[in-house]
């Protein structure tokens, strides 16, 4: 039976929220259900009401008289998006939103969505008048995010960047073979990199495992950590392996022999186990977990962290997180650190990389580390190690101190931080 797309996009959030998922992860389940034509409009129905959950919700609250329980708002969320943010005409969404609000909320509720829809799409132009917002309703962003990155970029870059995470990210995949200029354009940033044309479903490459979706921060990473291995003979551990993108990179350049993974939830282990099955992945704690290869040479750490710079990719990211969570991941972060110092051999290197460019998560934790490890030293990033397509376009990526550090609205990726740090006795 036909789905209808907008009470599936309803159905699909109100259920994500009662199971505590994640959308990026949830709607390929969602995709089967609905026809090829309305998979695309969904998507940005489903992403961008979450994305824009803030502002919406401070129009709604600008129109409404009263109290609104979680459903109706739900409703009005998607309707107000499709509204002010989408090409559907104004009449089609105030009718389409009334009848799906019957069906899921009742007659006498979705009187009330009516009223409000109405009143706002006459409304529009006062409504969307944005230069009178805070930063953090202007660009649906929770305030303490908005801080962290003003306190990085300072007030004039920090508008592009946040307005950044709010543009649809185009699908980067890794694929080691060559693709076609039909399915697929060549990243500009990483050897191995596409920026695809066509959804990921339809690349025969990631149907056989031969590809796989990563951004290109994370690519990034890889290579970088993997030129410091020229020779691929060094004893590898990924220390927190799962999703498994960065361990399926590596898993492609070192054998099994070199390289082995761990990763704390078994459900990921499994995941990583289907892309990479001759590599070893043991399930355990990072923080305490012991390896039948007592020291290593190469030890990654994709730390747990906020996640604050994939939000184009993972909107829902940005009201998942408080900066209550701080405390616990920074501490969290530290520990993990500490064991891999304890699992690296001589002159061996920690790769320290977040998804997140809060200082609490990268240079404060790198150099609280250095303080409380004296045989350790911080080796700055030197432009070599850069893949040599990227090295003019992203030599300011490097921090004076020799981390890492890349921009969404600058560079095109995640905001991805690599700090690499050297035992040196």
């Amino acid at each position: 039976m036909e789905r209808h797309p907008r009470r599936s996009a309803w159905e699909f959030l109100r259920d994500v929220e009662r199971d505590d998922g994640y959308i990026n992860i949830a709607i390929s389940d969602l995709y089967p259900q609905l026809d090829q034509r309305d998979r695309a409009f969904v998507t940005e129905l489903v992403f961008g009401s979450v994305r824009m959950r803030l502002l919406l919700d401070f129009i709604i609250n600008q129109l409404a008289a009263r109290t609104i329980d979680d459903e109706t708002r739900s409703v009005l969320r998607l309707g107000f998006y499709e509204a002010f943010f989408m090409s559907t005409a104004d009449h089609a969404v105030v009718n389409e939103y009334v009848e799906m609000a019957k069906s899921v909320i009742g007659r006498a509720r979705s009187g009330f969505v009516n009223a409000l829809l109405r009143r706002g799409v006459r409304e529009r132009s006062g409504l969307l008048d944005l230069g009178r917002l805070p930063a953090d309703v202007r660009t649906s962003h929770p305030s303490w995010i908005v801080e962290a990155y003003r306190s990085l970029l300072g007030h004039e870059a920090v508008e592009s960047e946040l307005t950044s995470h709010n543009v649809p990210a185009a699908v980067h995949l890794v694929s080691f073979e060559d693709l076609p200029d039909e399915i697929a354009t060549k990243s500009p940033i990483t050897t191995f990199g596409y920026r695809l044309k066509v959804p990921p479903h339809e690349v025969a490459g990631i149907r056989s495992g031969r590809s796989f979706v990563q951004d290109e921060g994370s690519q990034l990473v890889c290579e970088i950590a993997l030129a410091t291995d020229p020779d691929r003979r060094l004893r590898w551990l990924d220390l927190c392996a799962g999703p498994g993108g960065k361990f399926s990179f590596l898993a492609h350049f070192l054998d099994p022999e070199h390289l082995q993974g761990n990763e704390l939830h078994p459900h990921r282990v499994s995941l990583i186990k289907s892309r990479s099955p001759h590599h070893h992945i043991s399930t355990g704690d990072a923080r305490s977990q012991s390896f039948e290869r007592e020291v290593f040479d190469r030890v990654l750490i994709d730390a747990p962290c906020t996640g604050i710079g994939a939000l184009r990719r993972r909107p829902d990211a940005r009201w998942r997180r408080s900066e209550d969570d701080l405390k616990g991941l920074v501490l969290l972060q530290r520990q993990i650190l500490d064991s891999a110092a304890g699992l690296l051999d001589e002159e061996g290197l920690i790769f320290y990389v977040t998804c997140s460019p809060h200082l609490m998560e990268t240079k404060a934790q790198v150099f609280d580390f250095l303080a409380r490890h004296k045989n350790f030293s911080l080796e700055p990033i030197s432009l070599d190690l850069l893949p040599e397509v990227s090295r003019s376009q992203l030599a300011h990526a490097i921090t004076d101190e020799g981390f890492l550090q890349l921009f969404t609205a600058r560079d095109g990726t995640d905001a991805m931080f690599m700090a690499v740090l050297k035992r040196v006795s």
